[in-house]
């Protein structure tokens, strides 16, 4: 029969003066086990957080430089993180400011980082989300090793995961989420600025609406296009926040206000507590709005809201009101199926079946992660299937320390924890987190 022995991770007693990061360090007493633990299960977990596109958690690589005389060091080239970073190009730019700032002690080495849009071709008008990806490159003058290893990696969030490149000129990441969507919501109307019906370009600008009857209204200047049919003038649109769109979509709603009786007043608003979209008529008339556009009217296009404002993709009819039943799709929750990464250098050599690497030079997986958690979970998780949060650690330092009674006073066994997200954005330094982990015996 197997024990276990309760452990309770929290950072909220740590000084926001001080402590620049989300870690926990705990000294683990010598006589805490009797025998070496064998697995690690987490049974609750809890974060309050604010996820940012660029910290100081997530902003660094490693330079490795082999000398002529045959020795070898290396630089931690650390980027600034910037507000004014908000696309791939300043990202890019800043990352290769940072690189050429290191002097290599001699070394003429100059670095160059790129990057390029790439644009995912959609023939399926089903498919309403802005697919355009990012792969960066860089490129040096002289072999060296570049390495995103470690800890405070940048290299999640560009695509190169925890590869380690020895004796390469020039390296490409895999394709990743473009930076800017992480900053603003893009809207893009292509087929309403050139006519073209139907065309798959089209992104987050059409929505159907309905009279007070069910009946489909058509858009007022083009019967080809969808009621509701914003930004139409070609060229993306940058939203710096949702209200700023759903400004946009209520004035184009307001529009055919006179259709319905008595006259409609739209009002289309952000409910910031619960991540969703609320549309009321104030005049009491009944309508209708709609994303199904192959059911409507026979219509065929893309550029969907649907995910911007958290509806499904059907049509929602007779209302006086309604309040998007999922989540809008915006900022935090852009990339798709984010989580949260609970990491501790506990792990090393430790094996974790249910975390699979992917992608370039094992994009995600690293030896420091314990347990993947889903973003929207986050608050108050508790573990339905616990195999699922069992990690394996009986070969693991940390486990092998107890069986061979190493720790003592002068070599003391302290952990550290830290919390980092799949997208590769920054979990902030102020954020409170709790873990009630069990070790098993």
């Amino acid at each position: 029969m197997s024990t276990k022995q309760n452990v309770l991770l929290s950072n909220c007693n740590k000084s926001d003066l001080s402590n620049l990061n989300n870690d926990i360090i705990l000294n683990f007493p010598s006589n805490l086990f009797y025998k070496k633990p064998t697995h690690l299960e987490l049974i609750n977990f809890d974060l309050e957080c604010e996820v940012l596109l660029f910290g100081n958690s997530n902003n660094s690589l490693k330079i490795g430089i082999k000398f002529p005389d045959g020795s070898y060091k290396v630089y931690l080239i650390v980027v600034e993180f910037k507000d004014s970073i908000k696309t791939d190009y300043d990202l890019a730019i800043a990352i290769k400011t940072a690189l050429n700032l290191e002097d290599y002690d001699g070394y003429d080495i100059v670095f160059d980082v790129t990057e390029s849009t790439i644009s995912n071709v959609i023939t399926n008008f089903k498919v309403e989300i802005d697919t355009s990806t990012t792969s960066y490159s860089i490129t040096c003058s002289k072999p060296c090793n570049i390495m995103f290893d470690h800890k405070d990696s940048i290299g999640m969030l560009i695509g190169f995961g925890s590869g380690i490149y020895e004796n390469v000129t020039q390296i490409s990441g895999i394709s990743t989420q473009s930076i800017t969507a992480y900053n603003y919501i893009d809207s893009y109307n292509e087929s309403s600025d050139t006519g073209i019906f139907p065309n798959y370009n089209d992104v987050n600008c059409k929505m159907a609406m309905f009279d007070s009857f069910g009946m489909y209204i058509p858009n007022k200047d083009n019967d080809d296009d969808v009621t509701v049919s914003i930004n139409k003038n070609l060229g993306v649109t940058h939203y710096d926040s949702i209200g700023q769109i759903l400004i946009e979509i209520e004035n184009a709603m307001n529009e055919y206000s006179n259709i319905y009786s008595p006259p409609a007043v739209f009002d289309v608003s952000y409910d910031y507590k619960t991540d969703k979209t609320v549309i009321v008529n104030k005049t009491g008339a009944k309508f209708g709005i709609g994303f199904d556009f192959d059911n409507i009217a026979n219509i065929v296009t893309s550029g969907s809201l649907h995910t911007v404002l958290g509806f499904e993709q059907k049509s929602y009819v007779h209302l006086v009101s309604i309040e998007s039943p999922g989540i809008s799709l915006t900022f935090e929750n852009t990339f798709s199926d984010d989580y949260i990464l609970i990491c501790s250098d506990l792990s090393n050599n430790s094996s974790d079946l249910s975390i699979i690497g992917i992608g370039n030079a094992n994009n995600i997986k690293s030896n420091d992660i314990l347990f993947a958690i889903p973003y929207k979970n986050r608050k108050q998780f508790k573990p339905v299937d616990s195999s699922f949060y069992r990690v394996n650690i009986s070969s693991s330092p940390f486990s092998m320390g107890y069986k061979n009674k190493i720790f003592n006073e002068t070599n003391p066994n302290l952990v550290n924890f830290y919390l980092r997200t799949l997208s590769g954005r920054c979990i902030s330094s102020n954020c409170q987190w709790t873990a009630l982990i069990a070790f098993n015996f």
